[in-house]
């Protein structure tokens, strides 16, 4: 198979173990050098370690961290072979089970409380585990770096379980992918061997674990609803590029003094809260179908920017009622909120405001959402992202993550004079 061939298959195009580990070699000394241009301490993974170096600070330091993680993975692959490769791709749900348990024991928070190391056995007794089961799992944990072992029997935070520590709404993004996740994913072929198993009809991977859909299952189960509530905000802060896209299509002047923007949704938090600091000249409305967003919301607002943002409860997104706007709205917002709603829904929302477009050719509409990419339109190590969200709205939701021609044809639904700019941030607005 030739190397273009095995590109069209989606097989990257194959370089001999040498040239990789040169390719490897060469972008890790553009690595130092760019570090030290700027004066960014090189990583290292013991607590208290600089983490600058993982924070992007440089583009072109980012750049090879890319690349050089991409090669250095298709270099193990190609030293594993198939079932080494195969072995190392199921045997992670040891680990992943021993670091639930890390967690939900407490042990990290007594690791900490003892100044960052302890013993095996204070450790056993405060968190109730037998040391001998305890060891084992802390010594699994010490293979994957969450945590180290100075001396016998003493175990110590690690650049890796300091992040946990520092970062609980992420920590719970962590903990919701070991234990909700995880089940839902095992339950995904049992979800597609019942009928029928379409988008429309079918179930999700989630109900057939858990026998309920996720969000009825957190409402049973407060404590997990919270923890997907803080989960989906500190993915948000380090993975979801919505708020810093909007930012950034804001601060171009695009809009003139006092224009209003209304935001429709909320569940994963409100982009108005964040941009209204940043945009003193602009007024925002956010209505939403639920009273504790609504709450959480305005308890995040920055002090200043109070009168210049309201909060307005609706019974229905799909059916909103006829609200009288004080002045025209310039944009209605959707951040993060389509992709798990069926296109009627989608289409039957979108229309709702095409009077307000109809009215002012100015107006817009602003969507930031998720999109399945095309075969090879990334690298291998960085499309894998995108295929697992594919999966992951499947399993959770059973619904999928629309193709760019999908999200093109869902807009076309909404009336054929609708200009579409498929931009890195989407902007469509009616003619």
């Amino acid at each position: 198979m030739d190397s273009e061939s095995g590109s069209k298959l989606g097989i990257y195009p194959v370089s001999s173990i040498r040239q990789l580990a040169n390719d490897i070699l060469d972008q890790c000394s553009l690595m130092e050098k760019e570090c030290q241009r700027t004066e960014t301490t090189l990583p290292t993974l013991d607590a208290g370690a600089d983490t600058s170096f993982w924070m992007d600070t440089s583009a072109d330091l980012a750049k090879s961290r890319t690349q050089t993680l991409g090669l250095l993975e298709r270099l193990t692959t190609l030293l594993q072979g198939p079932h080494d490769y195969l072995h190392e791709f199921v045997a992670p749900n040891w680990d992943h089970g021993a670091l639930y348990a890390f967690l939900q024991l407490g042990v990290l928070e007594h690791i900490a409380s003892s100044g960052g190391q302890a013993t095996l056995l204070d450790l056993s007794r405060k968190s109730g585990v037998p040391e001998d089961k305890l060891y084992r799992i802390m010594g699994l944990l010490r293979c994957k770096n969450i945590v180290c072992m100075p001396s016998d029997d003493v175990f110590a935070l690690t650049a890796m379980s300091e992040d946990l520590l520092h970062d609980p709404d992420f920590r719970a993004w962590v903990e919701f992918q070991l234990f909700e996740t995880r089940v839902a994913s095992a339950h995904l072929a049992d979800a597609l061997a019942t009928t029928p198993n379409d988008y429309s009809n079918g179930i999700s991977g989630f109900k057939a674990g858990w026998g309920v859909e996720m969000y009825d299952w957190h409402a049973t189960h407060p404590e997990k609803g919270e923890r997907f509530r803080r989960a989906m905000k500190g993915v948000s802060k380090s993975l979801d590029p919505a708020n810093s896209l909007l930012l950034e299509w804001f601060t171009r002047g695009t809009l003139s003094k006092d224009s209003k923007v209304v935001e429709i949704g909320g569940m994963y938090g409100f982009a108005s809260v964040t941009l209204a600091p940043q945009a003193p000249d602009l007024s925002f409305e956010i209505r939403c179908d639920s009273e504790a967003f609504l709450s959480r919301g305005k308890a995040l607002l920055a002090p200043g920017s109070n009168a210049r943002v309201s909060f307005t409860h609706v019974d229905s997104l799909l059916y909103p009622p006829n609200i009288g706007d004080a002045s025209p709205v310039s944009v209605f917002l959707i951040r993060n909120l389509l992709w798990n709603w069926a296109d009627d829904d989608a289409v039957r929302l979108l229309r709702s405001f095409l009077p307000t477009l109809k009215s002012s050719l100015s107006a817009r509409i602003l969507v930031t959402d998720g999109v399945s990419p095309l075969p090879n339109e990334f690298p291998p190590h960085v499309e894998i992202a995108y295929r697992r969200r594919d999966i992951t709205t499947m399993t959770m939701h059973n619904v999928k993550q629309r193709t760019q021609v999908e999200w093109l044809e869902l807009f076309g639904q909404v009336d054929h004079r609708m200009k579409v700019g498929c931009y890195t941030l989407r902007c469509w607005r009616y003619f």
